[in-house]
């Protein structure tokens, strides 16, 4: 476990500047990373997923009780660290690689014993969990460190105004079943944010591992997104506006007459489970003409 002082002389002896482009705060608290392996369970069969390993600071402990952990780094020098630090490590796959451009799918879709535990950047960490929960719905679990004003959003049912596609990704995934405040004196260099740790559990019934196809998973996600691409609009306006394909104004009364929500909602009012069936009825008829 890495402490401040041994933090610092990583970053001295390598001759590193942490780069706030890339978010590198890097833990530095011991009691945080015991937390998160404590609420991540995992087993000596688990396969981790660990992205933006920084240091090695959670990689090197997770090591020690899972089977495999597979780190994605996108910093050469964060690589060179991990290399010399953790080379005796016969059960970490490294990959000197920027996590969006890895297609998780091809890889670990088949993967049991599947978890996720990363510290996110947050700049982008809408954006990976929503890569995460679309790509890779098998994992068991998802441990993620955000921004805390991120977790709210996420968190959050509908009728809120910032409601949004990675709440309803997580609400079709399972349930965010822990959250721990992280101090910011638990990072160095010191993040001007709050942060906080959750912990996503997937449903036994989640419709994204039951409809574990990659292609209609990313057309989904894509699909959130037309209908939120006005979000104070109806989603009348917004499939007219929007959709692609357009569906045609026969098509649009057809699915309308389906009843599945009223098309004068906006989308901050409808649920995932109604997004879903929406998505659902959709593609349906985009596969018939």
């Amino acid at each position: 476990m890495l402490d401040i002082s041994a933090t610092k002389k990583i970053l001295n002896d390598f001759n590193i500047l942490p780069r706030q482009s890339l978010g590198q705060n890097f833990l530095i608290s011991k009691s945080i990373v015991q937390r998160i392996i404590e609420i991540s369970d995992l087993s000596k069969q688990s396969h981790v997923l660990e992205i933006g390993p920084g240091l090695g600071a959670l990689t090197s402990v997770l090591l020690e009780h899972v089977a495999k952990v597979s780190a994605y780094e996108i910093d050469h020098q964060m690589i060179e660290v991990l290399e010399q630090r953790l080379s005796d490590k016969f059960n970490l796959a490294l990959y000197h690689q920027n996590i969006l451009q890895v297609d998780l799918h091809a890889l670990y879709a088949e993967e049991r014993n599947f978890q996720v535990v990363a510290n996110l950047p947050y700049y982008i960490s809408a954006e990976i969990t929503e890569k995460l929960l679309t790509e890779v719905p098998n994992a068991l679990s998802m441990t993620l460190m955000l921004q805390k004003e991120a977790v709210e959003r996420i968190s959050l049912e509908p009728n809120n105004s910032r409601y949004g596609p990675t709440a309803i990704l997580i609400q079709l995934y399972g349930r965010i079943t822990e959250k721990i405040k992280v101090a910011s004196s638990c990072f160095y260099p010191q993040p001007g944010v709050s942060s906080q740790i959750i912990k996503i559990t997937r449903d036994p019934e989640s419709v994204l591992f039951s409809n574990l196809n990659n292609t209609n998973l990313f057309e989904f996600k894509q699909f959130l997104k037309q209908c939120f691409a006005q979000r104070r609009k109806t989603i009348r306006n917004n499939f007219k506006n929007s959709l692609r394909p357009k569906l045609s104004a026969q098509a649009l009364s057809e699915i309308e007459r389906l009843n599945i929500i009223d098309f004068e909602s906006r989308p901050e009012q409808i649920t995932a489970k109604k997004f879903w069936q929406l998505y659902q009825s959709v593609a349906n008829y985009n596969d018939k003409v």
